[in-house]
This record gives C-alpha cells, structure tokens and sequence, in this order.
C-alpha cells in the first residue's frame, strides 16, 4: 500500500486501516505499507499483519521534489493501492507535488495502482499492538495518581492553529467540571510542544497546558513519546479532545473517545469502538465544510472557531456530563453510538445528505441517499 500523502498521525492511522482491511480479506497475503518519511512510522510497527514499512521521501508542504521519493520502497509487488487524494483536483491545485508524486510512483512500481480483483473487508477494525516498553513506561508515570476513579486523558488541541480549538479560559472551565463530577478521577493531559520528538506541535503550547494542570491537578502527558502517550490513553476510561487525527489513534487501542465536535471537520472515522460526538448548534455556531468559521471570542481571548467559541462551550457542558458519563459507565455500545450520531450530523448539516461521509461509508447503514 502507498500511502504517502500526508505525515500527521490521523493519516497514518487511515492507511494502516486499509492495510489491515485487505489483509483481513486475502489471508496468507503479504501487506506492506509505504509512508512519508516525516510519518509516525513507529506506529506501523505495532501492526502485526504488515510485512513491512518503507519510508517515502516526501513532504506534500515542501518547496522541492526528491529526485527519487521511493527508493526505499522495493519496486516489484503484484498489486499495489494508493491514497485517493492524489486524484482530487482540489488536492493536487492546493499541493502541487501531489500529481508528481504520482508520477513518480507510476513510473516505480511494475503494477498500476488499484489493481482490481482483490477483496476488501469493510468495517475492519483497526488494533495497535503497543509495545511492552510504551504500556510499562504509563504504568510508571500513571501509578503514583490512580485512585478509585476513572483515568481521563485529555488532549486539549492538535495541531492546527490556535484559533481552532478553545481558549485556555475555557478548557479549565471544562476541566473544572469534569474534576467536580469525577472528584477522584486521574486526569492526564496530552501534547506535545514545537521540536519534541520532531514532530508536528499541539496548538495549544506547554505553558497554558501547565496551567491547566495545575489548576485541576492532573498528570503532565506532554512531551512524551508518542506510543506512550497511546498507552496512557489506552489505560484510560475515554479520551476528551477536539477534532484530531492523534485522537484516531485512541480508538485504535479501544479508548472511547469523546470529541469537543466543530471547526472545519465532522467526525468521519469511528473504527468499532463507543464514541461521542459534542455536535455543535451550527445555526449559531458554524462549522464544518472544510472551511474556517472565525470570530472573536465572548472571553476576550480573540479571534477563534466558532464552534469553539466561550459561548458555545458553557452550552455544551451538560450534554459533556452526560456524555462522559455513559462512556465511562460502559452504557452506549459502538453500534448505539454510530445510531444516534448519523442522524445528529446530518441535521447539523442542514440536511444535506451529500455533505456525509464516513470511513468504510457506515453512515450509509444509518442514513438513506
């Protein structure tokens, strides 16, 4: 499989999803899987059914093309698959590299792309292994805070910028509440500051991250690497966050995740495991589409998503509650989760049946065309 379009982990997790699907469906098949070498690449290795994982030399963001981005990547596979996204005009006019990645990627491999003739299981379910190591490493970090309650990990932004996500004011709104519904809960903070690990930064930076933790004493997750962060999260009761690819990879080791719904994506990835999404009322506060929706801000933090605006959020924390709640409590399976969000989505898009989608298309078993 190549999926080398895009490094951020969301993607990644996409690829490594349609790997196991095809391995999944041709048992005895051997599955490799081609990356942009900026990608989290650790993350392939906690797949056991990819044979192997090959880094391309390309950056859809950078000012030039490698003279040869697959020369890691063995030419002779009998079939071969890559991202969509490398036909989409509106892509390609936005990255132009993109159409000669293609090119490149035409002229390396002896097969076409999307050979046709082999099956595909839809709705497989995507599970990392994580290693000993990272699951050790959280034990050590989480030990000293667990009491009778639950672990929440939260994750306040990913890596947008910081106008799409909400302010540091209102996060510690959410945090409050969140400590005083679950007094003993243990909650951990996730992200990652600009140069950690080499890797893309949270939005929100580590000092405001501080601030939050200190006022509802939680545990410092940011920093660290990455599949430790995924085995804090995999030890928690759900993971609180925003619209993040990193959050994908929550579901992957089976964490429910609770998503602060809005800016410019809906939630489309859900991968077998109980979630909820915080919609918001897109009458007053837009979002989705693909594009920005700014204003400023009622808490005077400036300019900001509408949807993750102090006005929006302090309507939003009943429905949090609740939310939390059931997901801790085990109360809401994966399939009463996609049940009651389709029908949410689609009235928060206006009732525009072509604006849905989903992975796998699974809206289609909850919303007729």
């Amino acid at each position: 499989m190549d999926w080398s379009t895009y490094p951020p982990v969301g993607h990644v997790i996409e690829g490594m999803q349609i790997a196991g699907a095809y391995a999944a469906a041709n048992p005895g098949l051997s599955v490799s899987l081609a990356l942009p070498y900026r990608s989290p690449l650790e993350l392939a290795e906690c797949c056991d059914f990819l044979d192997g994982v090959y880094p391309v030399a390309f950056d859809p963001i950078g000012t030039e093309f490698p003279t040869d981005p697959y020369a890691e990547v063995p030419r002779d596979f009998e079939w071969t698959f890559r991202c969509h996204r490398r036909d989409d005009p509106v892509e390609r006019g936005k990255f132009p590299l993109l159409a000669r990645l293609s090119d490149a990627a035409a002229a390396h491999f002896a097969v076409p792309g999307d050979a046709p003739g082999l099956p595909y299981r839809r709705e497989q379910n995507l599970r990392l292994r994580l290693p000993a190591q990272a699951r050790q490493e959280a034990d050590r970090i989480l030990s000293p805070h667990v009491g009778s309650g639950p672990v929440l990990a939260v994750l306040p932004s990913g890596g947008g910028e910081r106008a799409g996500y909400p302010s540091t004011g209102s996060w510690l709104l959410m945090l409050r509440e969140l400590r005083a519904a679950w007094p003993d809960a243990t909650i951990v903070l996730l992200g990652k500051t600009a140069g950690a690990h080499g890797r893309r930064s949270s939005a929100m930076p580590q000092k405001d991250a501080a601030e939050l933790m200190a006022a509802v004493d939680a545990v410092d997750g940011y920093d660290l690497p990455l599949l430790v962060q995924l085995a804090l999260i995999q030890r928690a009761s759900l993971l609180f966050s925003p619209h993040s690819g990193f959050s994908f990879a929550a579901l992957t080791v089976g964490t429910p995740w609770l998503t602060l719904s809005g800016g410019a994506w809906f939630e489309y990835f859900h991968n077998g495991v109980p979630f909820h999404s915080l919609l918001p009322d897109t009458a007053r506060f837009p979002a989705f589409g693909g594009v920005a929706h700014r204003t400023n801000d009622s808490d005077g933090s400036g300019v900001r998503e509408a949807s993750m605006t102090r006005e929006r959020i302090e309507e939003t924390i009943p429905e949090l509650l609740e939310a939390a709640s059931d997901l801790i409590a085990g109360r809401r399976d994966y399939e009463q989760c996609l049940a009651a969000y389709f029908p949410r989505l689609l009235s928060a898009l206006g009732g525009d049946k072509t604006a849905m989608a989903s992975w796998d298309r699974v809206h289609e078993r909850f919303i007729e065309a």
